[in-house]
């Protein structure tokens, strides 16, 4: 019998799967979609479209959309609605758009289920997890993460979605261990052929943040830099911090200092500095980051800005 929207809402309310308005269901709720509509390990534009299509979701169309928004629906819950996203996005941004789009249509139907009415608040943040959930599965992806060190630059050319998916979903999935998680990137995705000419390092800013259980702010010249203080979403790079010099060398760079093991690798987009991700853990968890270096020897501790100037 063909897995239908309709049904599948109805068992999550029955199964207690899902509740409308909680954050923490949405990758509840995508394992248990993957799982009900065998959705393979790593689905293709035209496996969703059919799926969505054949479930009653909707057609999933691109549209040339003028603003911000990336995609759309348009529809009743519980009946049919058409999916857009804006044409011109990548295949990344594309497909995190039509599933977030999905989770939409199913909250408002799990609404109207619950309640008859739909609950007016945003669900952007539940819709992008669920998006993450179903694009990056949880086995395959743990497994990755670690097997490459927990190194974002590798797992965004395994799965191809956008960087900050790829680092939060870091975050999310691998919490069997102390760490933290920056990205730096620069605003928007316009041609490299378009960017300023200048030093690419200042145009970049903090848009992950993260660390997981047991990692305690890291308050180290590798991550703080020459100033000190905890990176905060939008700033920029460190003056003096591990990040930094690997902009400046071009390839990934360790240290150690103030019982932090970190390593800071750099992306580039058609030649130009595009993103920088920093990963830390506790000294004694160093090993885990070894698959990020390589054959690179690792650069002697250090303790503090001075020392790291003086290298």
């Amino acid at each position: 019998m063909r897995e239908t929207l309709g049904g599948f809402c109805r068992d999550l309310l029955d199964e207690q799967h899902c509740v409308p308005g909680h954050d923490h269901s949405a990758e509840a709720v995508a394992a248990r979609f993957v799982e009900r509509f065998g959705v393979s390990l790593r689905p293709t534009p035209e496996e969703i479209k059919a799926l969505l299509r054949d479930a009653g979701f909707g057609e999933v169309e691109g549209m040339n959309m003028e603003g911000s928004p990336k995609g759309l629906h348009v529809g009743i819950a519980g009946q049919e609605c058409h999916i857009y996203y804006k044409e011109e996005l990548w295949r990344g941004a594309r497909d995190y758009t039509v599933l977030h789009e999905s989770y939409e249509i199913m909250h408002e139907t799990l609404c109207d289920l619950a309640t008859g009415t739909k609950v007016d608040r945003e669900v952007c943040r539940e819709a992008n997890r669920f998006a993450a959930g179903v694009l990056m599965q949880p086995g395959e992806f743990r497994e990755l993460a670690l097997a490459s060190g927990l190194d974002v630059i590798a797992l965004q050319r395994e799965y191809r979605y956008a960087y900050a998916a790829v680092a939060m979903r870091l975050a999310e999935v691998v919490r069997n261990l102390p760490y933290s998680v920056v990205l730096y990137e620069r605003p928007g995705r316009t041609d490299p052929a378009r960017w300023p000419v200048g030093d690419d390092l200042t145009a970049l800013r903090a848009t992950v943040v993260r660390r997981t259980k047991g990692m305690e702010p890291p308050a180290s010249w590798p991550i703080t830099g020459e100033r000190g203080g905890i990176p905060q979403r939008h700033k920029r790079v460190p003056a003096g911090s591990l990040a930094e010099r690997a902009a400046r060398s071009g390839e990934a760079e360790y240290a150690e200092a103030d019982g932090l093991a970190a390593v800071a690798k750099p992306a580039y987009w058609k030649g130009r500095l595009a993103k920088l991700a920093v990963v830390a853990v506790p000294l004694e968890f160093r090993a885990v980051l070894a698959p990020q270096l390589g054959r690179r020897r690792r650069t002697r501790p250090m303790t503090s800005a001075r020392a790291l100037a003086a290298y």
